[in-house]
Parts: C-alpha cells; structure tokens; sequence
C-alpha cells in the first residue's frame, strides 16, 4: 500500500466542489421531475417539449445548466487534484483514468448546454412551424441520447474504474469499491442499452445519477478528513 501526500495543492478546493456536486446534482433531479410531472420521457415527445407551459420549460432549461454543475464541469478540480496525488501510484492508468474523466465532463457540458440551447431557440420558434420544431428537438434529443450520452458511460466507466484500482492500491479501499460499482454500472448502462434492453439501460442509468452525487460527498468528506489527519501529524512531528 502507497500512502498519499494530501499535501498536495488544491485539496480543499477539490473536497469543496465534490461536495458541492451533491445539491446541484439532486437540484437538477427536482427540476426535471417537476418540468416533466414526474415522467422524463416526456422529453423525448417533440410536440409535448414544444408546448410544455412557461414554467415548465423554464425549470427543464434551469435543470440542464445545474446538470453541468451537478455532474460535469464542476469536478474539474476534483480531476486535477486526483491527477497530481494519484499519478506516482500507477502513472499510465491515472493518464487514462483522468484523461477520460476530463473527457467526460467535458463533452457532458457541451451537451448539456447544447440541450439548452437548442431547446429554448426551437420553443421561440415552435408557434410558427410547431411539427418541424418538434422534429428538430427530438433529432437533437435522440442524437445525444444515442451518441453522446452513450459515449459518456464508456469514458466514466474506464475514470471510475480506473480511479477505484488507484484508490485500492493507495488504501482507500472504501472510496475505491464504491467508484468500482459505478463503473460497473456505467458499463451495465451501454451494454444494455446495445442489448436492446432499453428499460434495463433506463433504470441503470437512473441508479447511477442517484448513486453519484452520494459517492462524491462521501470523497469530498474524505478529503477534508485527510487534509486535517494530515496537519495534525505534522504539528505533533
């Protein structure tokens, strides 16, 4: 087992944003149970999307801007900070472990501001040509159904599946476990989805964005805890 310099800078900043990931992340939850009355797959219906009321289609483009915060870009710091701690363990794997995760945030953002923009300019449009609106959104829902998100469990399987043999080797067995079901989930969410078994895939998928937020507090707490375990060895050295 390889101990970890928690020294390193940018700890609380990383503890901070996981932390933080958990509201936006049930934020977004809320608001898009609320736009949709409870049934998500109202948002792949091009015609339901197009005359959702004026509240309702505020919180569903309220919801993907907190997604990005939720799920995407605000671990930035939460990757960087891992890359630099976790890169004298297993140099090649944390590159590729973090390299994805970056990815995925990443182009998880790009696709949820996509969404929202894309769904706001076609509702301002959708009075004067209301069935080609429709078209539009479900080709840009169905597209990054289909492509991007599908994309984005294979990237955070490999983060997370790489992040949990890192955390294992380093003794954070715990931590390392729970990224691991992750993983697995994530991949559990492709293969069926590939399988044909799109309810399979739904509830994978809809296991996984409950679990996440859970497990980035549980890493944010840790490294908190690490950062004071560490000051108090040094002042009693």
């Amino acid at each position: 087992m390889t101990s970890l310099n928690f020294a390193t800078p940018g700890r609380r900043l990383a503890a901070f944003a996981a932390l933080l990931s958990l509201p936006f992340a049930y934020l977004t939850q809320g608001l898009f149970m609320a736009a949709s009355d409870g049934d998500v797959t109202r948002f792949h219906d091009g015609l339901d999307m197009m005359t959702l009321s004026a509240e309702a289609a505020d919180l569903f483009y309220l919801g993907m801007w907190t997604d990005v915060l939720g799920y995407y870009l605000i671990f930035l710091p939460v990757l960087i900070y891992a890359w630099k701690l976790l890169r004298d363990l297993d140099e090649m794997l944390t590159d590729l472990a973090m390299l994805c995760g970056l990815i995925y945030c990443l182009m998880g953002t790009f696709g949820a501001v996509t969404m929202a923009g894309a769904f706001d300019a076609l509702r301002a449009s959708a009075s004067a040509a209301p069935d080609q609106a429709a078209a539009a959104w479900e080709a840009t829902i169905g597209g990054q159904w289909r492509g991007l998100w599908l994309m984005e469990a294979i990237l955070a399987a490999i983060w997370l599946g790489g992040l949990a043999k890192l955390l294992g080797s380093a003794g954070l067995k715990g931590l390392g476990i729970g990224a691991g079901v992750l993983a697995a989930i994530w991949v559990l969410q492709f293969a069926t989805w590939h399988a044909g078994l799109a309810e399979v895939s739904d509830a994978a998928l809809a296991l996984v964005v409950l679990l996440s937020p859970l497990w980035a507090a549980w890493l944010g707490l840790s490294l908190l805890r690490a950062g004071t375990a560490s000051q108090t060895v040094s002042q009693t050295a």
